[in-house]
């Protein structure tokens, strides 16, 4: 496989792996603490964009 292709499932990896655990109902933190229960959501889709930004721009590079 090569490298561009192993970052693009590196991507999909990431988002999905986010919006799994985004669905699932066990959390780190429970959303029913305030302000404190949605921080580890926030958290869980700002890596896998920061993720998916930085395999992107390895991608146009091509390495």
């Amino acid at each position: 496989m090569d490298k561009p292709t192993k970052h693009k499932w590196g991507i999909a990896l990431s988002i999905f792996a986010a919006l799994v655990y985004l669905l699932l109902p066990t959390d780190l933190i429970p959303d029913m603490a305030p302000a404190l229960g949605w921080i580890d959501d926030v958290v869980a889709i700002l890596l896998a964009l920061a993720n998916a930004l930085r395999l992107g721009a390895k991608i146009r590079r091509g390495k």
